[in-house]
């Protein structure tokens, strides 16, 4: 950039050509004159700080779904021969949902109880028998007393006796195996009727009838319906790690429910998972934790599902001094603002910052309420302007230098 000197300066330089001598001089001169040219004030922003109320909030979104929701699936596997609900219905506990054709188990009862009737037959026949070698084994121990016989016949009777008695333990343990059988068989004949656990609403229904479906008895099994209670119902939404330090149970919550975009709903969080849900590598490893915010009872109707915008309020303050968020910058961890001094020049003042609200954030320490602050651009806030350099006001509030 082509630099215009005073016409007095010209004409010095001029003279000093015709003399060669005091070209050096002229250098230096010109020099002095380059170091002492002012750098033009840098065009800036200012505020005062503000007294004003705060109120710290975690922002987060998440869907609405109830409180308790209950997931139900067959435990034994078959053919769905009958529906008994519909979903949107309302059911008590102890009402039948749904039946799963029976033929097949109906088999099985009446197979483990012939099974068992034959066990029971073993067993008679094997306590007879016991008894025989009792009665022959106390018969020939009398004999034996009176020398009748040799101890070699007694020990073949006590011999006969043991085995019958071991016989009469095993036809025992298999009629309480045939027993236990029929019990499954029976157990699994109940369990085609499908009953509801829990008082509530049939939020979702996943089967048709004739559709097969697989018991819990085998793999993960297939999932029937479910049932909610509507009554009570929470937004659940995923936290950052670096926020949800600050989240307790019982803090408040706004929610706004994008069903009723002119409508604020209250709400409490009442869980706050202990462990982090991790996103994969490719995502950086984003880290959250699941907060629950159970909805406090209103006029509008919550449906399962619906998406939802929340506040997680963690802290208010009344009358703070408060500043724009852009007002601040960071040299290591420490944070800045320039203020506004003599001679329209900028210092760099540390300062103590407290909770934050939007883009407002309370100054504890470092800033009094009559002092001005540059609040803009960011660009010269965070690379511009340096210890006292000279600034001119955007707003023209400042005095003359």
């Amino acid at each position: 950039m082509a630099i215009s000197l005073p016409t007095p300066v010209t004409r010095t330089l001029q003279a000093l050509k015709r003399r060669k001598w005091l070209l050096p001089a002229a250098g230096g001169l010109f020099l002095l004159l380059l170091l002492f040219r002012r750098e033009p004030p840098v065009e800036v922003s200012t505020v005062h700080p503000l007294r004003q109320d705060l109120v710290e909030t975690v922002p987060a979104s998440g869907t609405v779904r109830p409180v308790v929701e209950v997931r139900i699936s067959p435990e034994v596997s078959g053919e769905i021969v009958e529906i008994c609900t519909a979903e949107g219905a309302h059911v008590a506990a102890g009402d039948v949902l749904l039946k799963i054709r029976q033929d097949l188990y109906r088999s099985q009862v009446e197979q483990a109880a012939a099974a068992l009737g034959s066990l029971r037959a073993q067993y008679a026949r094997q306590r007879a028998q016991e008894r025989l070698a009792r009665q022959n084994h106390e018969r020939d121990r009398k004999l034996f007393e009176l020398n009748a016989i040799s101890a070699a016949e007694l020990q073949s009777v006590q011999t006969e006796l043991d085995i019958a008695q071991s016989g009469l333990r095993e036809a025992e343990y298999a009629v309480r195996s045939g027993e236990a059988r029929l019990r499954e068989a029976r157990d699994n004949l109940q369990k085609t009727i499908i009953y509801a656990p829990v008082d509530g609403t049939v939020s979702q229904l996943h089967v048709e009838k004739g559709e097969r479906v697989v018991g819990t008895s085998q793999m993960a099994g297939t999932e029937l319906l479910r049932i909610a209670d509507f009554s009570r119902m929470e937004v659940v939404v995923d936290v950052g790690e670096s926020d949800v330090v600050r989240i307790a149970c019982g803090d408040s919550v706004a929610v706004a429910l994008d069903a009723y975009p002119r409508r604020k709903c209250r709400g409490l969080v009442t869980q706050i998972a202990n462990s982090a849900k991790k996103m994969d590598e490719r995502f950086n490893q984003v880290t959250n934790f699941e907060v629950r915010i159970e909805l406090m009872p209103d006029s509008v109707v919550f449906l399962p599902g619906m998406s939802a915008a929340v506040d997680i309020i963690t802290e208010r303050k009344s009358h703070c001094r408060t500043l724009p968020v852009a007002c601040l910058f960071t040299r290591g961890r420490e944070e800045f603002v320039w203020v506004l001094g003599a001679g329209r020049t900028v210092q760099a003042r540390k300062v103590v910052t407290g909770i934050q609200e939007r883009d407002r954030i309370e100054i504890q320490e470092g800033l009094a309420d009559d002092e001005r602050v540059v609040a803009g651009p960011s660009e010269a806030i965070e690379k511009k302007l340096t210890e006292n350099r000279r600034v001119r006001p955007s707003d023209n509030t400042q005095d003359d230098e």
